[in-house]
C-alpha cells in the first residue's frame, strides 16, 4: 500500500530535478513502500542504566538462575533492565511480539535525528510522527520510467545516496550467526537438559557414578552434535548469499566501480556479464540472464529493455521479462546495457526468499506438547510420593540430609533424566539408516514429523519428469501422421526459437534446444548479428526477434534468407495460431487433430510462416509480423516422466497419503503430466487462469490417460478449449463439487485478494489437485495454507525456488545437493522421488518408535517410583548396586536396543497415532498401570501370609528376629529387608516384560525378530533375570545384588510364575488395545 511519506522523510528522498524531471516524475520520484506489518505488538521502553545494573545484580544474587530464565523468557530482561512509561517516539528500545508469538527486543536507532527506526524479521520499521507508530518500509524504488531514463548519464548525486544508504541500509542479505558459546548456552539450558545435568550432579554426590556417567556422556554428544549442525548450516547460509562483486553506477555524472553493497534504489548500474547484485529494471540494450538459482530451470531468459516513459517502475506493474533479479547471472550483453536498481537488500526476490527461509512459520508439533503434559501428570506423582516420604521420615526421625536424598531420588526417578537422551538415540537409529540411503537430514526432528504426513506437493520439471523435452517431429496434417518436415518447415524450426550463443555453446529452453538440434544446423554470433549455419554456411540472418510473450501464447522471428528473400516464422500454442492464420491455410479437423495428440500426450505446438514482399520499416512491431499468417505444421514434444514416478504417486495415495503438484510450468503441462503418474483425477479437469485481467475457465479432458489415448477422435467436446468468466464463489463452489482443478498463480493471487471468492478459498485450497505458473512465494503460501487446515505436509523438488516451500513444509525433502540441501531439512543424493517413499516409511517406523520409547519412559518412573515410596514407606531403600542393574543394565539396554528396529517396506493406509493422548497410548499406559499393580500387590500379599516373612518395621523393633537389622551410616534407612527383596525381585521383571509387549508387531515397523541385538539381548535378560528369580541364595544375589535376605526357593517359584502370568496378560493387553484401536 502506497502512502505519502512524512515531510521529515520525503526529504531525505528527494533530489534535484529539472522541470522536465518534475513533469515526468509524478509523483514524486521516490516514495516509500509501507508494506503489512509482521508483529502483533510493540511497547516501548528506554535505556535504564540503573535498571541494567538491577538485572546485574539480580543475576550474580541469583547464581545465574535469572539468566537461565530470561534464556526461556526473554521479554524478562527488557522489563527488569529497561525502562518504563515511555512514549513510541522517544523509545530507545522496543519488545516485539510476533505473529506466532515470538518475542524479541528491537534497538531503535536515531544517530540522525529524522529518522527513528528498528529491525525486526530483517525489514525497517520506520517512525511516523504523524500516526505515532513504527510502519514497515521495504527498499523499493517508484518513479516513471522516465525519471530513470532522464539521469541515465548523470545518475544519483552522492548526498542523494548517502540519505537513501542512512534510510535503507546496505545492500547485503547478512544472515546471523549466533558465537558457539551462545548456541551451547542455549542448548545447556534447555529445561530437558539442565534437569539431566542437575540429576547427574547429585547422583554424583551420592556415589552413583556409573550410570551418571553413562548419562552425561551420551547427552553431551547429543548436544555437541546439535551445536555442530547449527553452527554449520549458519556458514553454509552465509557463504550462499554472500555477495563480493563489485559493479559499474553512474554517481554525479561519472561511471564508478563500487562494492555491491553500496547501491541504493535508483542507482543507475552498467550491466556486464556476471552476478547480478540488486533487482534492477533494464533501461537500455538487451541481454540474457540465468535464473536457474531462483525459478530452479536451467534456461537462459532474454531480457528487453522498458522503453515506455509513462510506466512507472515499481514491482507491482512490471513484466518479468524487463527485470534483472539480484542472485541471477547475466551470461551475454547485446550492446551497451543499463539498468536502475529498483530494490536492494532483503527486499530484493533473493532476499525474500532467505526472509522465507531464515524466519518460517511455526510449526506446532502436538506430540512435543503433549510431553510436556506428561512431565506435568509425572511431576504430580512426585509431589504426592514426596509429600508421603516427608510424613514417613518426620515418623522416623531422619537426619534432614537423608530426608533431602531420599527426596531428591523421587524426583529424579518420577521425571526420567534419561528420556530427552533415549528419544534422541531413536531419532539417531532413524539418521543413520536415512543416511545409509542417501537422504541426508539437518533437522531430526523433522523425522518423526514424516510419520504423520497426509498431504505431500511434488514440483514437476525435474522431480516427476525429467528436465527435457523431447522433439518428435512434425504434422503437416496431409493426412501422413509424424513425417518429415519441408524446406519452409525446416527453416522454421532451425530460426524461430530463443536460442542463443556463448563461445560456441547453446543455451536456451530445453524444448527449443531438442528441436533445432533435429534440423542439424548451428548458431553463429557475429558483430553483425546472429546467424544459421547450414553446412558450415550462412543460411538465414536474424533481422527481428519477438520473445515468447504469455499474454499472446506466441513467439515471432523475422529473417534474411542466403538469396535475401525475408521470412517471418511464428510459433506458439494451437489456440494462439488459430486466431492469427489465414482460415484458408488451416487444416479443417484443426481442434481434432490437437486434441488426439494431446490425448496421446503430446506437447503440441503450432508454426507458421508469412513472406515480406515489399521492404520493411526500420522498426518493426509484433502486431505486423504476428498476422496473416499461413499454417505450416504441429510441431510434436514429450516430456519423459522419470520411470519411478508412477509408482511413488500410486504408492502414496494407496497409503491415503493426499498427492498435489506444485510447478513453474503451464497447466496443460501439468495435467498431463498428472494423468501420466496416475494421480487420481476425475473425467474431467477445470483449468482456473486470469485471461484479459479477468478471472476465467474451461473445461480440459483429465480421465485415466489409457482412457485418453483410446478416446475416439472425432468425439471431441463442442466446449472444449472455451473460456467461461468465474463472476462469484457460488459458481466457483459448483465447479469444485464436479471437477478437479488445475489453477494458475496468477487465478490463485487474483481468488486471494477478491472478497468474493473469500468464502471459496480455504476449499480452493484444500481441493485442488494441480496448481500450475506458480512463484516461489507462492509455493511457499500454498503449502501453508495446507497446514493451516491441519494438514501435515511433504513437500518435494530440485530447485532453489522450491527452497521456502520446502522449508515451510512439515516435511521438505529437496532432490539436489545444490541451495536446497542446505535449507530443506532432508536432501536426497541420489535425487530420486522414491525416497520420498523411503522417508514416510522411516518418519511412520521412527514416530512409533518414539511413541514406544516415550510409553516405555513413562512407565519405567511410574514402576520404579511405586518401588521406592513402597520401601521407603518402611524405612528401607534399595542399594547403589540395584539402581544401577535396574537403570544401566535392563532399562538402558532394552530401551535403546529395542529403537533399532527398522520401518516396514510396506506403506499402509494406516498413520500412527498423532498424539500422546490417543486412545491407543493412553490405553496401553492405563492397561500396562493396572497390570502392573495387580502383579506388583500379589507377591506381597503372598508373603504377608508366610510364615517366614517378618516385616522390617518389626525387625527393627525387635518384635521378629528372622534376620540381623542393619541400617545404614545414618541409622534410618536399610537395604537389608525381606521387602527390598521381594519389590526388586519382582519390580526390574517389569522393565523386561513391557519391553517384549511394547514390541509386537505393528504396520509401521519391521518384526522385532529382524531386531536381532534387542532379540539377542532380551533372551539373554530373560535368562539372566530368571536366574535371579529362582536362584535366590546365589552368590550373585548376595554379593553383587546385595539380597541380603533371600527368599525361600518355593516362593521365589511363585514369583517366576507371577511373572510369566504377568508376561502374557501384558502381551494380551497390548495386542487388545491395538485391536481395538485400529477398528
Amino acid at each position: 500500500m502506497m502512502h505519502q511519506p512524512d515531510a521529515e522523510i520525503e526529504l531525505a528522498l528527494r533530489h534535484d530535478t529539472s522541470e522536465k524531471d518534475r513533469l515526468l516524475a509524478s509523483p514524486p520520484p521516490t516514495t516509500l513502500h509501507r508494506e503489512p506489518v509482521e508483529y502483533v505488538a510493540i511497547v516501548p521502553y528506554g535505556a535504564s542504566t540503573m535498571r541494567l545494573a538491577l538485572y546485574v545484580l539480580l543475576c550474580v544474587a541469583s547464581g545465574g538462575v535469572l539468566c537461565i530464565v530470561v534464556s526461556w523468557w526473554p521479554q524478562l530482561f527488557t522489563v527488569v533492565a529497561r525502562a518504563h512509561g515511555v512514549s513510541m517516539g522517544d523509545a530507545d528500545y522496543v519488545l516485539v511480539t510476533g505473529a506466532n508469538g515470538e518475542v524479541e527486543e528491537a534497538t531503535v536507532y536515531h544517530e540522525d535525528p529524522r529518522f527513528r527506526w528498528f529491525e525486526f524479521k530483517k525489514q525497517r520499521y520506520l517512525y511516523s510522527s504523524a500516526k505515532h507508530k513504527f510502519e514497515r518500509v521495504a527498499s523499493i524504488l517508484h518513479e516513471r520510467c522516465g525519471a530513470a531514463l532522464h539521469r541515465l548519464e548523470t545518475g544519483l548525486t552522492t548526498a542523494l545516496v548517502d540519505e537513501r544508504t542512512r534510510l535503507f541500509g546496505a545492500n547485503t542479505i547478512e544472515i546471523p550467526s549466533a558465537p558457539l558459546h551462545r548456541v551451547l548456552f542455549e542448548k545447556l539450558v534447555h529445561p530437558f537438559y539442565l534437569f539431566q545435568i542437575i540429576s547427574v550432579a547429585l547422583w554424583l554426590q551420592e556415589e552413583y557414578y556409573t550410570y551418571s556417567m553413562a548419562i552425561l556422556g551420551m547427552s553431551l554428544s547429543s548436544i555437541l552434535y546439535e551445536v555442530y549442525t547449527q553452527v554449520q548450516n549458519a556458514k553454509q547460509m552465509q557463504a550462499l548469499v554472500r555477495c563480493d562483486a563489485t559493479v559499474l553506477v553512474v554517481r554525479d555524472s561519472s561511471l564508478q566501480e563500487l562494492p555491491a553493497a553500496d547501491l541504493v534504489v535508483g542507482d543507475i548500474v552498467d550491466i556486464t556479464a556476471g552476478a547480478v547484485a540488486a533487482d534492477m529494471v533494464l533501461l537500455m540494450g538487451d541481454c540474457t540472464t540465468d535464473e536457474s538459482s531462483l525459478t530452479g530451470e536451467a534456461i537462459p531468459v532474454t531480457k528487453q529493455r522498458l522503453g515506455d516513459h509513462r510506466v512507472h517502475v515499481d514491482d507491482k506493474t512490471l513484466s518479468k521479462s524487463v527485470v534483472l533479479y539480484s542472485g541471477s547471472t547475466v551470461l551475454r550483453t547485446m550492446g551497451r546495457c543499463k539498468g536502475v536498481v529498483l530494490r536492494t537488500s532483503f527486499s530484493t526476490s533473493k532476499g525474500e526468499l532467505f526472509r522465507s527461509i531464515l524466519f518460517p512459520n511455526d510449526i506446532p508439533f502436538r506430540i512435543v506438547s503433549d510431553s510436556y503434559r506428561y512431565l506435568l501428570a509425572l511431576g504430580a506423582i512426585a509431589l504426592l510420593t514426596t509429600t508421603q516420604r516427608v510424613y514417613d521420615a518426620i515418623a522416623a526421625n531422619s537426619s534432614l540430609y537423608d530426608l533431602l536424598i531420599s527426596v531428591f531420588d523421587l524426583i529424579s526417578t518420577a521425571i526420567p533424566a534419561a528420556l530427552p537422551m533415549i528419544l534422541t538415540v531413536g531419532i539417531g537409529f532413524s539418521l543413520t539408516r536415512l543416511q545409509a540411503a542417501n537422504i541426508f537430514c539437518i533437522d531430526a526432528q523433522r523425522i518423526n514429523v514424516g510419520g504423520h504426513l497426509d498431504c505431500f506437493c511434488f514440483d514437476k520439471t525435474g522431480t516427476l519428469t525429467t528436465e527435457t523435452l523431447d522433439f518428435l517431429g512434425v504434422d503437416t496434417c496431409d493426412g501422413s501422421g509424424i513425417t518429415d518436415p519441408s524446406a519452409n518447415c525446416l527453416m522454421g524450426l532451425a530460426a524461430c526459437h530463443g536460442l542463443t550463443e556463448t563461445y560456441g555453446a547453446i543455451s536456451g529452453y530445453p524444448l527449443e534446444m531438442s528441436m533445432f538440434a533435429s534440423t542439424s544446423c548451428s548458431l553463429q554470433m557475429t558483430r553483425h548479428g546472429l546467424l544459421v549455419l547450414r553446412d558450415g554456411s550462412e543460411w538465414l540472418r536474424y533481422r527481428d526477434r519477438f520473445s515468447f510473450d504469455a499474454t499472446v501464447q506466441r513467439s515471432s522471428v523475422v529473417v534474411q534468407t542466403d538469396d535475401a528473400s525475408l521470412l517471418a516464422f511464428v510459433k506458439g500454442s494451437p489456440e494462439a495460431l488459430q486466431d492469427i492464420c489465414v482460415p484458408a491455410s488451416l487444416p479443417s479437423d484443426f481442434d481434432t487433430i490437437v486434441h488426439q495428440y494431446v490425448c496421446q500426450g503430446y506437447y503440441v505446438l503450432a508454426l507458421g510462416h508469412k513472406v515480406f514482399e515489399s521492404a520493411l520499416p526500420e522498426t518493426l512491431k509484433r502486431d505486423d509480423v504476428e498476422s496473416d499468417v499461413l499454417f505450416l505444421s504441429f510441431l510434436l514434444f514429450v516430456n519423459p516422466i522419470k520411470p519411478e514416478s508412477q509408482w511413488v504417486i500410486e504408492t502414496l495415495q494407496a497409503a491415503a497419503i493426499d498427492v498435489r503438484i506444485i510447478t513453474g510450468d503451464n497447466a496443460l503441462t501439468a495435467v498431463h503430466v498428472a494423468r501420466e503418474v496416475g494421480l487420481q483425477l476425475r473425467p474431467h479437469i477445470v483449468l482456473v487462469d486470469v485471461v484479459h485481467d479477468s478471472l476465467q475457465y474451461k473445461m480440459h479432458y483429465g480421465g485415466d490417460k489409457d482412457a485418453s489415448i483410446s478416446i475416439d477422435m472425432f468425439e471431441v467436446p463442442q466446449q472444449l478449449g472455451v473460456w467461461h468468466r468465474l463472476r462469484d464463489a457460488i459458481v466457483f463452489d459448483a465447479l469444485l463439487e464436479q471437477y478437479d482443478v488445475a489453477m494458475t498463480g496468477a487465478a490463485l493471487e487474483f481468488v486471494a485478494q477478491d472478497a468474493a471468492f473469500e468464502s471459496v478459498l480455504p476449499r480452493l485450497i484444500g481441493d485442488t489437485k494441480i496448481f500450475a505458473r506458480v512463484k516461489p512465494q507462492t509455493k511457499t503460501w500454498i503449502v501453508q495454507q495446507l497446514m493451516a487446515q491441519g494438514k501435515y505436509v511433504g513437500m518435494t523438488g530440485d530447485g532453489t525456488n522450491d527452497c521456502g516451500a520446502l522449508k515451510a513444509a512439515h516435511v521438505g525433502l529437496a532432490l539436489s545437493d545444490a541451495e536446497a540441501s542446505i535449507v530443506a531439512p532432508f536432501t536426497s543424493r541420489n535425487k530420486d522421488i522414491g525416497d520420498v517413499v523411503a522417508l514416510i516409511q522411516e518418519g511412520r517406523c521412527a514416530l512409533t518408535t518414539s511413541l514406544l520409547a516415550f510409553k516405555y519412559m513413562v512407565m519405567y518412573p511410574v514402576i520404579e517410583t511405586t518401588l521406592i515410596t513402597v520401601i521407603n514407606h518402611v524405612q528401607a531403600t534399595f542399594s547403589n548396586n540395584q539402581y544401577l542393574f535396574d537403570d544401566l543394565v535392563v532399562v538402558l539396554g532394552l530401551s535403546v536396543l529395542m529403537l533399532r528396529t527398522g520401518p516396514s517396506p510396506i506403506l499402509t493406509r494406516a498413520r500412527p497415532p498423532d498424539s500422546l493422548f490417543a486412545p491407543a497410548v493412553l490405553g496401553s499406559i492405563a492397561g500396562q498401570t493396572a497390570l502392573f499393580g495387580v502383579f506388583f500387590a500379589l507377591p506381597l500379599w503372598l508373603a504377608h501370609s508366610q510364615d517366614w516373612f517378618c516385616a522390617l518395621p518389626d525387625v527393627a523393633s525387635g518384635r521378629k528376629v528372622c534376620f540381623a537389622y542393619q541400617p545404614d551410616e545414618s541409622g534410618d534407612m536399610t537395604v537389608h529387608a525381606h521387602e527390598v527383596s521381594i519389590i526388586w525381585t519382582t519390580g526390574h521383571l517389569q522393565y523386561l516384560l513391557l519391553a517384549i509387549a511394547f514390541n509386537l508387531k505393528d504396520a509401521f515397523r519391521k518384526s522385532v525378530w529382524t531386531n536381532r541385538s534387542f532379540v539377542l539381548y532380551t533372551f539373554g535378560m530373560t535368562l539372566l533375570l530368571s536366574y535371579i528369580v529362582l536362584a535366590p541364595e546365589s552368590d550373585l544375589n548376595i554379593k553383587w545384588l546385595d539380597l541380603t535376605t533371600p527368599l525361600p526357593q518355593a516362593f521365589s517359584r511363585q514369583v517366576f510364575g507371577i511373572f510369566v502370568l504377568n508376561a502374557v496378560a501384558a502381551v494380551a493387553c497390548e495386542a487388545g488395545v491395538r485391536k481395538w484401536t485400529t477398528q
